[in-house]
């Protein structure tokens, strides 16, 4: 049934009854830690203390399992009433009847509380799948011992580097994780490229997104700029031990930070050969109830308080979470946060990350094309239209 579709009937139902929140337990799954964890603790005592008759009731899962463990549990009535989890598995969840359009209790002035591409990523099919809490991206995090003033673009981004790079000390100027199509995307938006069409046909062999490859296998191979196979480990090392000038890493990788590292966050740089500024995936997290819910009124609730902008400022605050909520951010110590700052800027050059059902099917041909892109010697044409080959052929399969 079309999501719309589902939600209208679901409104007809409701239209006549409209209860209020019942007593009992209110199950949230999320894949927090550290802060995080502790922010979105103290969120559910807060509820807690106000609703007696309704106790928030939070259960960390691990992230690998986090996607699996949804979608094998609440066909079975066995999952929880809502789960934190990023936008692009929406669409199979939605398509899939697991989860629950919220557009019944959705007024215009609780929408216009989000930033706006946060909301836009929750919604599938003309139906919103949740209240936006948070919303990540990639950013330039430099080390301001070594980087004074960040990059505008790209030329100078290289020139930087260069100067900051001594291969044979183990230090580098631009340290990312090269091969990783997650963050690859920044670039690939940034030279015009994207995983769809407004059709929703896959678009990776364009020469927008080879262009890309080209520039990435460039950095990686002739500027002498990176160490070679990165990984998110490597990354972190580098960084905390003061051998990687710049970095490209999400508001997670603070929690990864030595409190010894000097360092800020800046806009990624502008693409000298686009004339475009860097333009990664945006994630927005998203508080979506199961389709499973037996009391959908009281988990609405829940997930308006949330998401709301008390609850935001002890995430941004306690967690040092980029919030979805536009009013965190008028809060002067909230405002005060260079960091949370810049992602809020950077969230200005991003692009949601597709929540259709067919993203699932990106990431693996994206990342052996990166792969023999990165880490070995395959032209980007090649490698590319290799890659879309077998996209479109996973396309139509599971179209079939």
């Amino acid at each position: 049934m079309n999501a719309l579709v589902k939600s209208l009937c679901l409104t007809a139902a409701l239209m006549t009854v409209a209860p209020e929140v019942q007593a009992g337990t209110v199950v949230v799954w999320h894949a927090y830690r550290g802060k995080e964890n502790e922010a979105l603790q103290k969120v559910a005592d807060a509820w807690n203390t106000k609703n007696p008759g309704t106790k928030v009731e939070l259960l960390q899962i691990p992230y690998d399992a986090f996607a699996d463990k949804v979608t094998a549990s609440i066909p079975r009535g066995k999952g929880p009433d809502l789960f934190i989890f990023a936008q692009d598995r929406v669409g199979d969840w939605a398509a899939s009847g697991l989860i629950e359009p919220v557009d019944f209790w959705l007024t215009d002035d609780l929408k216009k509380g989000y930033l706006p591409p946060t909301m836009d990523a929750l919604t599938y099919d003309d139906a919103v799948y949740g209240l936006p809490i948070a919303f990540k991206t990639v950013a330039l995090y430099y080390n301001t011992n070594l980087i004074k003033t960040p990059p505008a673009n790209t030329d100078e981004l290289i020139a930087m580097a260069k100067k900051a790079t001594d291969a044979k000390k183990g230090t580098f100027g631009l340290v990312y994780e090269n091969a990783n199509f997650y963050f690859h995307a920044a670039w690939m938006q940034g030279f015009g490229g994207r995983v769809f069409d407004k059709a929703g046909k896959p678009t990776l062999g364009e020469q927008s997104v080879i262009d890309s490859m080209a520039f990435a296998q460039d950095l990686a191979k002739n500027q002498g700029i990176m160490p070679q196979e990165v990984s998110s480990t490597l990354v972190t090392t580098l960084f905390n031990k003061g051998q990687a000038a710049m970095v490209i890493n999400g508001p997670w990788f603070m929690a990864e930070l030595d409190k010894n590292v000097p360092f800020k966050v800046a806009l990624l740089p502008m693409i000298t050969k686009a004339n475009k500024r860097a333009t990664p995936f945006l994630t927005a997290e998203g508080v979506i109830m199961s389709a499973k819910t037996p009391d959908k009124k009281a988990a609405f609730e829940v997930m308006k308080h949330l998401t709301s902008v008390e609850s935001g400022k002890i995430m941004a605050s306690v967690g040092r979470q980029t919030s979805a909520r536009k009013e965190v951010y008028d809060d002067p110590a909230i405002a005060k946060d260079e960091v949370l700052s810049a992602f809020r800027e950077q969230l200005k050059s991003s692009v949601p990350m597709p929540n259709v059902p067919a993203m699932r099917m990106v990431w693996s041909p994206a990342t052996t094309a990166m792969n023999k892109v990165i880490n070995g010697s395959t032209p980007p044409a090649e490698a590319m239209k290799a890659c879309q080959t077998e996209l479109e052929g996973l396309v139509k399969g599971a179209r079939r």
